[in-house]
């Protein structure tokens, strides 16, 4: 299993340095990256609706105190 593992790794390493090698390319993946990385954060950091932010943290504190409670006992 090791061997078909390191050869898949060592292929796809291949692979890309192959597609990568033009410029082009390596630019659109850039780009590409750039345009992904803010509204994936936006998105991951805070939750849109300020409801479920509530919820959240309730549920949070909850669990929390239930914890304490039983490590008090």
């Amino acid at each position: 299993m090791g061997k078909v593992t390191k050869l898949i790794g060592t292929s796809g390493i291949i692979t890309g340095a192959a597609i990568f090698a033009k410029k082009e390319n390596r630019k659109k993946l850039v780009k590409s990256i750039k345009k992904l990385k803010p509204s994936y954060a936006k998105n991951a950091v805070t939750p849109e609706d300020i409801q479920d932010a509530n919820m959240v943290n309730e549920g949070a504190m909850t669990s929390i105190m239930y914890y304490n409670h039983i490590q008090e006992e």
